[in-house]
Parts: structure tokens; sequence; C-alpha cells
């Protein structure tokens, strides 16, 4: 893969996490310290509700996939990662609301847990769901009959 392609993707990629992140922690700031959910439970809503853009946004501004969406070679394996950093986060958040009962640690048990995960996403998601195959065309490029 050309550099220029990968630093596009991944600053893309970047761009798409900055406003998950920006989602997922607007709810569960919300349904914490308003709502007065209990951490771990806001934690859930909170990345169920970011996921579903998150994962059309990464196809379609990032990876520019346009054709038809594949249940189980995209959707089920995106949300399977996405439930790996939702267990994460979610035993981080729950030690962070049981040691400090704070909106700033159950926010940042929330940073940490996703965080640890972003890397191995991007690869995820660019190596295996989003990969082109050969005989896909390369957006831009000219089509052959």
């Amino acid at each position: 893969m050309r550099w220029g392609l990968l630093l596009r993707r991944l600053a893309g990629y970047a761009a798409v996490s900055a406003g998950t992140v920006v989602v997922t922690q607007a709810v569960l700031i919300l349904a914490y310290s308003v709502l007065g959910w209990p951490g771990v439970v806001a934690n859930m809503v909170a990345v169920c509700v970011a996921a579903g853009p998150a994962y059309y946004a990464n196809r379609r501004w990032v990876w520019a996939r346009t054709d038809p969406h594949s249940v189980t070679r995209e959707i089920m394996p995106f949300w399977a990662y996405s439930l790996a950093g939702l267990g994460l986060s979610s035993l981080l958040v729950a030690l962070a609301d049981r040691w400090w009962q704070s909106a700033v640690a159950v926010s940042a048990a929330n940073l940490a847990g996703f965080g640890l995960l972003w890397v191995g996403k991007f690869v995820l998601l660019d190596r295996v769901l989003f990969a082109r195959s050969s005989s896909d065309p390369v957006p831009g490029s000219p089509q052959r009959p």
C-alpha cells in the first residue's frame, strides 16, 4: 500500500474516532451525571449510540466503500470489536465508578479502554473488514467494461 493512502486513511480514521469520542463522551456524561445512571449502564448506552455512525463513517468516508454492506464480513466483526472495547471500557468504568464516583474518572476510564484498542481496530478495518480484493474497483480509477 502506498504511504500516502495509508496516511490519508489513518487521518480519516482519527477524525472519525474523534467524532465518535465526542458522541460517546456526551452520551456518557449526560447519562451518568445528569440522568444518574450507573457508570456501566451509561457506558453501554454511549458505546452503542456511537458505534453505528462510526461504522458508516469509516466505511464510506475513510475507506470509500459504496458497495453493498456485508453482515458477516463487515458489520458483525465491527460490532464484535466494538463489544470488545465495550467490555474493556465497562470494566475500567466500573472500577472508576466504584473507586472515585466521579464523572471525570468514568470518562477517563472509557477513553482508556477504547484507546488501548484503537490501533488494532485500524488494522482490522484496513486489512480485513474494508480491504479491497484485486477485483474491487478503486475509487477514482477508470472502470473496466
